[in-house]
């Protein structure tokens, strides 16, 4: 139908646009709504493109690999006296088996770098440690506060009884450490030196202190570390923090070789089952005459705020008290131990602990208290019972200033043919500040103190007041 434009409808048609005009949304509030849906256009435009480039890198990356294996292939000299199976068989990597090495490379290892083509990454790093300590009595390590080091007679002042101050640096330590994928499991080592050879002098003496290889996946669902190592008796995450070295009395803190089997059930829980080296024998009037090697088992629960560890160790004590006949008797310890998170106000602190227990593994603790002792008239190795404990607390004042408070006890059940000087007790104290202003960086005081008893009732203390700086790499 035609529309008449004179009608009096054209002003109401009018009216009617206008208001449907304003009351839709406004040029502006479009204009914003229409530039933000540009922004997560392009957002998303930015994103798969940046996908693309890494695609594109991971290509290359696979390109690359399969380039290196094909020269490496190529360059392999085909042996004429080889039988024609085994000269027509050229190995074979699937496009799949290289993706997987190279999602397996260890690129996310803070500070490690690529040394070989065969996906090998190494790691260096370490501390220089100065520190300098002042004793008030006679003890004979220098560098570390051993409370069976402690003179209960005879002391001199060449041993220290007036008084004596040490400076070294025989903590300092350097690390080297390296991965390699293989075939979906990881090949590790390791290697560890420090200055500590001698504790009874302070000059740095150059020492092994670990060297391992380890395996992961390898038997049994589980890892496999051969070499040099802590021993699996000890739980390296119950130590508390103490600035001397050697940490409580009562710690067990043996390290040599061993071969350690590992596999971790669930994520909190892991089984350890190793053969140790029967080294570190402590015997009274007889002679070592190693036989067997320790077996040691322990289980191991990790949660957010507990660590726990239970530990078993069987040993062969064997000596020769004659040199014609050999005597030997069994020595075994246990072992819990672990640390605590503290709640709610009390958080960060934290409380670390160590019960042992046994006969015949004093050696293994930091003191070394005999092992056993040679009854000369009966001939025969008596394995000591041996009691050692300890516990410790630390606080933090502010995010980078804690103290730690340690306390120690080790004591044996001596025999009544044991000599009189033979081992009876020590204890340890220990109290210290310290100042971590970056995490390469820590210094501090610390107070000590040590007790030593012999079976005759023979008595030795010694103060020691030590300051340490400590710069990591």
């Amino acid at each position: 139908m035609e529309i008449n434009t004179q009608s009096p409808a054209v002003p109401t048609a009018i009216v009617f646009a206008i208001l449907t005009f304003f009351s839709q949304p406004s040029f502006t509030q479009v204009y914003v709504e229409a530039d933000q849906l540009l922004r997560v256009i392009e957002d998303q435009q930015r994103q798969l493109e940046e996908q693309e480039a890494q695609i594109q890198r991971q290509k290359a990356a696979l390109d690359t690999l399969r380039q290196q294996v094909e020269e490496l292939r190529r360059a392999i000299p085909e042996d004429p006296s080889l039988p024609p199976r085994l000269k027509d068989h050229h190995p074979e990597i699937s496009p799949s088996e290289l993706e997987s090495a190279i999602a397996e490379a260890p690129t996310d290892w803070p500070g490690s770098i690529q040394v070989t083509g065969r996906g090998t990454r190494i790691k260096i790093s370490g501390f220089a440690e100065l520190d300098a300590n002042y004793d008030t009595g006679a003890i004979v390590s220098p560098a570390e506060f051993i409370t069976s080091a402690i003179v209960t007679s005879d002391r001199t002042a060449a041993e220290g009884e007036d008084g004596q101050t040490n400076v070294s640096v025989q903590v300092s330590r350097l690390k080297f450490e390296t991965r390699t994928p293989w075939g979906g499991r990881k090949i590790s080592t390791e290697m560890t030196m420090d200055f500590l050879r001698d504790f009874s002098v302070a000059e740095p003496i150059l020492q092994l202190r670990k060297a391992y290889g380890r395996v992961s996946d390898i038997f049994l669902g589980g890892s496999l570390l051969l070499g040099q190592d802590w021993s699996t008796f000890t739980n390296l995450n119950s130590w508390p923090n103490t600035l001397d070295y050697e940490g409580p009395n009562s710690l067990p803190s043996l390290r040599h070789p061993i071969v350690r089997w590992e596999r971790v059930y669930h994520p909190t829980l892991t089984l350890e089952v190793a053969l140790e080296a029967p080294d570190e024998r402590v015997f009274e009037g007889a002679v070592e005459v190693s036989r067997w090697p320790d077996a040691v088992v322990a289980v191991i629960s990790q949660t957010d705020h507990i660590n726990f560890q239970g530990s078993f160790i069987l040993r062969d004590l064997r000596g020769s008290g004659e040199p014609q006949s050999t005597v030997s008797d069994t020595g075994w310890g246990v072992n819990l131990s672990g640390a605590i998170d503290l709640p709610g106000r009390l958080a960060p602190d934290f409380i670390s602990y160590s019960v042992s227990y046994g006969a015949g593994y004093g050696g293994i603790l930091n003191d070394f208290p005999a092992d056993a002792s040679y009854d000369f008239y009966e001939n025969r190795l008596e394995a000591i019972p041996t009691l050692a404990w300890y516990i410790g607390y630390q606080h933090w004042w502010t995010p980078c200033l804690y103290t730690a408070a340690t306390y120690g006890l080790v004591q044996q059940d001596n025999f009544d043919f044991q000599p009189g000087f033979a081992f009876r007790e020590t204890q340890y104290s220990s109290i210290n500040l310290t100042w971590t202003p970056t995490p390469q960086w820590l210094f501090g005081v610390e107070a000590l103190y040590g007790t030593r008893e012999d079976k005759d009732g023979a008595y030795g203390s010694v103060w020691r007041t030590q300051f340490t700086s400590r710069i990591s790499f």
